[in-house]
């Protein structure tokens, strides 16, 4: 309770300063004069990369689970995750698969993990082509490098390791897999979570995973490009991939507030200026995109939870 109170205070502590730097109706000014065309192709296109993202988990889950129903769940988590802090709306995807569906947490676990590396995989790559392309790179992003790239390769050991669970298991210490402890609640749970992550022992799976997640972030980068035209920014394609891989990657760092308010927009304008952008355009840009993301989120929120409440008053 006390760590959340601190980043809420934190949080308005950051916006507040950043909106003091400013004449707060600029960032009014950029929503106002946001070109509608912009808006609904950046909301088009990401309902259409959530779509993927439930295609995606159909894949992994390989259970005989409705699209429509997958769909309802991923759109309460993505308004979860934006408005929940420390990325604890993660989590909601275990819950609600549990219990509409009655996909066992552990094998939930696995599947979002794996989903999350994926997800790593493809925004890593997109990261490392667009530093290489800048003519300037940030000097706080040289320092990161080494570090990004071993993140890099863990990720893919880890799918690999994942891929080979079965195999681990059964190299595992007799007296770990068949003594006390096999009989109890943890190992039945580690059990489970193995099960969950042979799902990418089929090459054909692990591929079609791979396609998907590539066509997943083709779609929420799109939507993004939309976003930086309407919000104003005149932006190579390959600052826009930067800014939205790095964006993206801080995003997934649980320090956040609720909504991120304040660490997002501080973060948005320290990479803008790195960029060539004047301070008053980073952080009105960074607070009026940031309301645009609200509000996708905010529909999602309402979408998902009409759609999963109707669902309870149908069943029997």
């Amino acid at each position: 309770m006390l760590k959340k109170a601190a980043l809420i205070l934190i949080s308005l502590a950051l916006a507040g300063f950043l909106l003091s730097q400013i004449d707060v109706r600029e960032v009014w000014r950029v929503v106002v004069d946001f070109p509608p065309k912009y808006l609904a192709a950046a909301f088009a296109t990401f309902v259409l990369g959530h779509l993927v993202r439930a295609v995606r988990f159909k894949v992994l889950l390989r259970a005989d689970i409705p699209m429509k129903s997958l769909f309802h769940i991923i759109a309460v988590q993505t308004a979860a995750i934006v408005y929940l802090p420390l990325r604890a709306g993660e989590f909601s995807l275990m819950y609600m698969l549990k219990k509409e569906h009655g996909v066992e947490y552990p094998v939930g676990a696995a599947i979002l993990i794996l989903s999350k590396a994926l997800d790593f995989l493809v925004v890593v790559s997109l990261f490392f082509v667009s530093i290489s392309a800048l003519p300037v790179v940030p000097e706080f992003y040289r320092e990161l490098m080494p570090w990004a790239g071993a993140l890099f390769f863990a990720t893919v050991a880890s799918l690999f390791l994942m891929g080979r669970s079965r195999e681990i298991y059964a190299r595992m210490p007799n007296w770990f897999r068949e003594g006390p402890l096999a009989e109890g609640v943890f190992m039945a749970n580690v059990k489970k979570v193995f099960k969950g992550a042979e799902v990418i022992r089929s090459k054909e799976t692990l591929a079609l995973s791979l396609l998907v997640t590539a066509l997943l972030w083709v779609l929420l980068y799109g939507s993004n490009f939309f976003v930086l035209w309407g919000v104003g920014l005149d932006l190579t394609v390959m600052q826009m991939i930067f800014l939205t891989t790095s964006m993206t990657l801080f995003a997934n760092i649980p320090i956040h507030s609720p909504g991120g308010l304040g660490t997002m927009e501080a973060f948005w304008t320290l990479l803008l200026v790195a960029l060539g952008s004047t301070k008053d355009m980073a952080i009105a840009t960074g607070f009026a995109s940031h309301l645009v993301t609200f509000a996708f989120s905010l529909v999602f929120l309402l979408y998902g939870y009409r759609l999963l409440i109707r669902q309870k008053e149908e069943a029997p």
